[in-house]
């Protein structure tokens, strides 16, 4: 599934910012990323592609990639997506918590994968990390956007 977002964020310091850079990143049964930095350029546009690498099967670990925008806190926001629960992929839907994210993939079982489009926002560090509950506090991460040279 392909989801766009026009918002902050991109992942590529090398390239320039009218290039798509395509990135990607897993996850396992270890409850980790397997990159938690990043940088890149104001204006950079950004395909993510979240693999979960897990244990496949019923009782595969669900992981997802949940980008915030600048200045938004994890563990305040990561509380909402617990609340938000299963059935809503512990992403939270309510317009309040939709403009503090750029974008998430889907909750994904063990051998998918998922991938999101955005464009990165003003320089600066923003967080991402895993929504499903007892995550986070092991799956997280920081993009730096750059400006434009």
């Amino acid at each position: 599934m392909l989801r766009r977002f026009a918002s902050l964020v991109v992942f590529a310091a090398s390239a320039h910012a009218s290039d798509v850079v395509k990135l990607e990143i897993s996850a396992d049964d270890r409850m980790v990323y397997s990159k938690t930095a990043f940088e890149v350029v104001s204006g950079q546009k950004v395909s993510l592609r979240f693999k979960n690498t897990s244990a496949k099967g019923a009782k595969a670990m669900k992981h997802n990639v949940v980008l915030l925008q600048k200045g938004v806190e994890i563990m305040p926001f990561a509380v909402k997506c617990n609340a938000a629960g299963a059935a809503a992929g512990y992403v939270p839907t309510d317009e309040a918590s939709k403009k503090q994210m750029i974008g998430h993939t889907k909750l994904l079982a063990g051998g998918e994968s998922d991938t999101i489009q955005f464009v990165a926002g003003e320089p600066g560090d923003y967080s991402f990390f895993c929504s499903s509950p007892g995550h986070f506090d092991k799956m997280h991460g920081k993009i730096t956007v750059k400006p434009v040279r």
